[in-house]
């Protein structure tokens, strides 16, 4: 058969500096593409008519993203799905927040956590608005509570 024993590596960096943690995959494409998402949470439904090259594009602004967040906002941690802060209620529906930024519109209108991250991912600098963050991570809460 064609192709047996054929397989590709990928290498994910997740940051700028030469010290940032890298991500490897090894193996058939199929198989890669399957370790990626289940890697980086993504839902394999949303990711299913992804290429590898497209996931691993997707992945990669990703980890670059989180990697700039948490170099640059100093005591920053990546929060687990369905953690709240203590003493943090649940966060008023992002429907009932102020739009004057049209990001905040982009976010409700947000079906699942991967759209979220796409949303994150390349709009980076508009997340240094409170309110921005804070709709996100309340859509975020939202989308996976349900």
């Amino acid at each position: 058969m064609t192709g047996e024993g054929r397989s590709v590596t990928v290498t994910i960096t997740c940051g700028a500096a030469s010290d940032d943690p890298q991500l490897s995959f090894r193996g058939a494409a199929v198989e890669v593409h399957e370790d990626i998402a289940s890697c980086f949470g993504f839902e394999r439904k949303s990711v299913s008519n992804l290429t590898l090259h497209e996931l691993v594009a997707e992945a990669g602004q990703i980890a670059q993203g989180t990697s700039a967040v948490m170099r640059g906002l100093p005591g920053a941690r990546v929060v687990p799905h369905g953690e709240q802060q203590a003493g943090q209620g649940d966060a008023p529906p992002v429907e009932s927040q102020p739009t004057a930024n049209p990001l905040l519109e982009q976010i409700a209108a947000c079906a699942t956590v991967d759209d979220l991250r796409r949303l994150w991912a390349t709009n980076q600098n508009a997340f240094s608005d409170t309110a921005v963050m804070d709709a996100w991570k309340a859509r975020g809460r939202a989308l996976a509570g349900s």
